[in-house]
C-alpha cells in the first residue's frame, strides 16, 4: 500500500473550472470519503486519481512518484464501479480473475489468488455462476473481489453502494469496514450518502462546487463543522440554524433569541459559559446559532445538569422507531427536536424542553464560517 498526496489539483473543461485548487494528504492505509452533492466534482477528482481524466493543474502522487502522465493500467490502482462492470459471458472466477491473467500471472497463481479473494468475501459458493444469476450484493461482491485481488497501492471506490437497496447498502457497509481493517489498505471512496461518510471513512473531504469546505475526521466534521454548508450537509435530521444576538449577562455572554413573530421584546438568552467558540469580537453582533435536534430534548428525559429550557408548542411528531422527532414552534422559528420514543409526546403540547449550548455551533452570518 502507499500514500495518496493531491497537491493544489484543478481541473478545467474549456473555461468551466470543475475542480479548483484541491490539496488532501493522504497516509498510508487511510480510508478517504469524498462527499458532497451532485456536480461538486468529487467524482472527477476520483477520476483523475485514476487516470481516466487528464490533470489541468497541479499534482497528485501515489507513495513518491507523481502520476499526471502515467497510464491508468501502471498506477497500481483499482477501481470498483457504481455499475458494477462485469463481463457477462464470462464465470464469476473468470471475471475475478481477468486483471490478474492480463498481467501475465500464471494459472495456477491466478486459481489461488481468486479462492483467497472468494473466500475472504464469502462468494466461494459463486465462483462458477455469471452475473445474470447473481443478486445486486452478490455482484457488488464480484467487483470488489476483482480489485482485492491484485493487491493495488490505493483502492478506488465511486458510489459502489448507490444501487443497492437500505438492507444490502448496511451489510455491504460492515463489509467494506471490514476488508479496510484487515488489508489496512488506502482507499478513497465516493458517495452522497452521509451516512456511508460518517461510518466509513478516517477522514472525510466535503466539496461544495469544486473546493474542500472541509477535511477531518467524522466526529469532528459532525461536531464542529467549519461552515453553515457542511453544517447542514452532515446529520440526519439537519441542524437547526436560528438567528441570535450575543449579549453580555452578569459577565457571560449568551445567545439572545427573539421568540415572538412580531416583536423583539419577547427574548430569550441562552448562556454560552461553557461552550468553547472564541467570541471575543462578537460581543453585541447577530450570529447565527447552530443547534443539532439531539441537543434539544424533552427535559424529563434528559440530563438537565446546567442546561437551560424553553417552554415550546410542539407542532407536529414523527416518531421513526427508536427517536420521536418534535417540530417546535419557538416564536417566530421553527426548529426540530429529538427526543426518546418511550416519551409520550403529540401535536399541540407545550412542553419544557432541555437546550445542550455547550454543544452548540456559532457561525457568522455574512462569511457562514464557523466562529
Amino acid at each position: 500500500m502507499a500514500s495518496l498526496t493531491i497537491k493544489n489539483a484543478v481541473k478545467r473543461y474549456g473555461t468551466v473550472e470543475v475542480l479548483k485548487d484541491v490539496s488532501i494528504d493522504l497516509q498510508d492505509g487511510e480510508f478517504l470519503v469524498l462527499l458532497g452533492a451532485s456536480g461538486c466534482g468529487k467524482s472527477t477528482l476520483l477520476n483523475m486519481i485514476a487516470g481516466l481524466e487528464s490533470v489541468t493543474g497541479g499534482e497528485i502522487m501515489i507513495g513518491d512518484r507523481v502520476i499526471n502522465d502515467v497510464h491508468p493500467k501502471d498506477r497500481d490502482i483499482a477501481m470498483v464501479f457504481q455499475s458494477y462492470a462485469l463481463y457477462p459471458n464470462m464465470t464469476v472466477a473468470k471475471n475475478i480473475a481477468f486483471g490478474l491473467e492480463m498481467r501475465g500471472i500464471q494459472k495456477a497463481e491466478r486459481q489461488k489468488a481468486v479462492e483467497g479473494v472468494a473466500e475472504m468475501l464469502q462468494i466461494s459458493h459463486l465462483l462458477d455462476r455469471k452475473p445474470a444469476q447473481l443478486s445486486g450484493g452478490q455482484r457488488q461482491r464480484v467487483a470488489m473481489g476483482r480489485a482485492l485481488v491484485r493487491r493495488p497501492e490505493v483502492f478506488l471506490f465511486d458510489e459502489p453502494l448507490s444501487n443497492l437497496d437500505a438492507k444490502l447498502r448496511l451489510e455491504m457497509r460492515t463489509e467494506i469496514k471490514r476488508l479496510h481493517k484487515e488489508l489496512s489498505a488506502t482507499m478513497v471512496y465516493v458517495t452522497h450518502d452521509q451516512i456511508e461518510a460518517l461510518t466509513l471513512a478516517d477522514r472525510i473531504a466535503i466539496l461544495k462546487d469544486g473546493s474542500v469546505q472541509q477535511l477531518a475526521s467524522p466526529t469532528e466534521i459532525y461536531n464542529k463543522p467549519a461552515n453553515i454548508f457542511v453544517a447542514g450537509l452532515v446529520g440526519s435530521p439537519p441542524m437547526n440554524f436560528i438567528p441570535a444576538t450575543l449579549v453580555e449577562k452578569d459577565g457571560i455572554t449568551h445567545a439572545r433569541l427573539s421568540l415572538n413573530k412580531d416583536t423583539d421584546n419577547d427574548v430569550i438568552d441562552l448562556s454560552l459559559a461553557n461552550n468553547d467558540a472564541d467570541i471575543t469580537e462578537y460581543g453585541g453582533k447577530e450570529v447565527v446559532l447552530g443547534l443539532r435536534p439531539e441537543m434539544i430534548t424533552y427535559v424529563n428525559g434528559a440530563d438537565v445538569n446546567g442546561q437551560q429550557t424553553i417552554l415550546s408548542n410542539v407542532d407536529v411528531v414523527e416518531p421513526t422507531g427508536a427517536d420521536t422527532l418534535c417540530f417546535l414552534k419557538w416564536g417566530k422559528h421553527d426548529v426540530m427536536a429529538r427526543v426518546s420514543s418511550a416519551i409520550d409526546v403529540g401535536s399541540g403540547d407545550q412542553l419544557a424542553f432541555s437546550i445542550d449550548m455547550s454543544r452548540a455551533s456559532l457561525f457568522d452570518p455574512q462569511t457562514e464560517e464557523r466562529i
